[in-house]
């Protein structure tokens, strides 16, 4: 076996392991599509034919209300995360949402989406559970400047798994924002699809727009009044620093932490 066959094999297991305590499975195929290795045991099964039903359900319910979320020309790319991604969902789950964003957008785009959901009741608001089964939930906003993601498993699983259901084309963009993927992890290039990249996709990744930058200010500045009026108990400084980065974690702060600790 040669050294990269090594490595790549020593991250396959990392991530089985990982995945094994959400809990998960990796499947064969998934194996072969990030690394190109062949693996044999039935600890590398597929997900069961109810699992898939499940995911198909709820991605189709995400695809009947893309025109909802869908505010043209500020989004970019919207991917389904979490629990459905991952290939763990239960009946009662919602619908976990990756979503980027133009740059200096973000909080108009969330205000867009709040107003939008005052009568359609589409967009999980509440903790209970009874409330959120097959609601959409936005797990990250983020604008197009801020894609760069920590070299962690956690992230690894995230971006492996995620789903894009509109402009899917834009993930390719993801992957290459986060070379560590293939550093690091050994990722190969032919699940990157860098050869789907068009130099339009990368034209303005980084580049801010100065004249909504101050409507983009206002609205931030507009809803966290209203969390504070609301007493939903905001965290200021990660506010502070995601309004800073062009990203909105919607996540609670110490999940990724926690996780990575209990695995």
């Amino acid at each position: 076996m040669g050294k990269n066959n090594e490595s790549e094999y020593l991250n396959m297991e990392e991530l089985y392991n990982f995945r094994k305590n959400i809990p998960a499975c990796l499947s064969k195929q998934k194996v072969m599509e990030v690394w190109g290795l062949e693996v044999d045991g039935e600890e590398y099964s597929g997900i069961s034919d109810v699992q898939r039903d499940m995911m198909e359900k709820k991605m189709g319910m995400l695809e009947k209300s893309l025109s909802w979320i869908v505010f043209k020309p500020f989004v970019r790319f919207i991917g389904i995360s979490g629990s459905i991604a991952s290939e763990y969902v239960e009946d009662g789950d919602d619908i976990d949402l990756f979503i980027v964003t133009r740059n200096d957008v973000v909080w108009v785009y969330r205000l867009f989406l709040y107003f939008r959901n005052i009568f359609e009741q589409r967009v999980r608001l509440k903790k209970k559970r009874l409330e959120v089964k097959d609601k959409l939930c936005i797990n990250l906003l983020t604008e197009e400047r801020s894609l760069v993601f920590d070299d962690d498993i956690f992230n690894l699983n995230e971006l492996l798994f995620l789903k894009p259901v509109y402009k899917k084309e834009f993930l390719s963009v993801i992957f290459l924002q986060n070379s560590w993927l293939k550093e690091k992890f050994l990722v190969s290039e032919s699940f990157l699809k860098k050869e789907d990249i068009r130099m339009g996709m990368l034209k303005g990744l980084s580049k801010r727009n100065y004249l909504l930058f101050p409507v983009n200010c206002f609205c931030f500045c507009g809803q966290f009044v209203f969390m504070l009026l609301m007493r939903h108990r905001p965290d200021v400084r990660r506010l502070l620093r995601g309004f800073g980065k062009g990203r909105i974690e919607f996540f609670p702060r110490d999940f990724r932490r926690d996780i990575l600790e209990r695995t």
